[in-house]
């Protein structure tokens, strides 16, 4: 299995098996804390033909520290088998988050584990834009 495509967006649809997203991101400025209210992850993930079964697949987001942003996210699919005419084939996952809350700055990671190995692993980096009082003390 080879993860053609990993990604954080704004959203992602798949229609026909061709995946388009809108605004990927591995940065996001906001004033802490903030909801973000939707995004969505999205991956393309090729198979071979002696991998067409049902696999379990899992994805965290979690930061450095290992505090988790959100609750595992896990489900089974089926990598559907295929025809003679192709060595391999393609599964798009799109998995959509809305009203995720983010307390704290730093950097995240998410990761997508596919039969419990670990198939992709993507950072995020959050900065606190709050406006900052300026120094009594600055020149």
């Amino acid at each position: 299995m080879i993860v053609e495509v990993a990604t954080l967006c704004e959203a992602a649809t798949d229609q026909g098996g061709k995946l388009s997203l809108l605004a990927a991101f591995d940065r996001f400025d906001a004033p802490l804390p903030t909801i973000l209210q939707q995004c969505t992850a999205a991956f393309r993930i090729r198979y071979q033909r002696s991998e067409a079964v049902k696999h379990t697949i899992s994805l965290t987001i979690e930061s450095v520290d290992g505090a988790m942003l959100v609750p595992p996210l896990s489900s089974s699919v089926d990598f559907l088998a295929f025809g003679p005419d192709a060595d391999s084939a393609i599964v798009n996952m799109i998995l959509n988050m809305h009203r995720l809350r983010i307390e704290k700055p730093g950097k995240y990671l998410l990761r997508l584990r596919i039969d419990q190995i670990e198939a992709c692993l993507l950072p995020l980096y959050i900065r606190d834009s709050t406006p900052k009082e300026p120094s009594p003390l600055a020149k």
